[in-house]
């Protein structure tokens, strides 16, 4: 029975992987805005002072040292000195700062 159980684990693990790659090879083809479809953030950065982080969910911490920003794919940490929230949509946030790292955390 336990063998039974591991491959149709391991056969839907192998459907979900598969999925994102269809999804991806899609969008190529199609020359779609990957951000939308596959819904990851788009960052733009400008020297080490401005941020934009488009297709965010929201924000779990704030200060003027660190900023973390929650995503489909998941955290943004930007740690600097006086970081503020210059702009505040509900689809893209723009920090302004002395940004002197960032950090991807899944």
């Amino acid at each position: 029975m336990p063998v039974n159980r591991n491959n149709r684990r391991n056969k839907k693990k192998k459907e979900e992987e598969a999925k994102p790659k269809l999804k991806e090879k899609v969008t190529e083809i199609l020359e779609l805005p990957k951000e939308i479809v596959l819904n990851v953030p788009r960052l733009t950065l400008i020297g080490n002072g401005n941020l934009l982080i488009e297709n965010y969910k929201g924000i779990i911490e704030y200060d003027d040292k660190r900023v973390r920003v929650n995503t489909g794919s998941g955290i943004i940490k930007i740690v600097g000195d006086r970081l503020v929230i210059k702009e505040i949509t509900s689809e893209d946030i723009m920090i302004d700062g002395e940004i002197q790292a960032m950090e991807f955390i899944k």
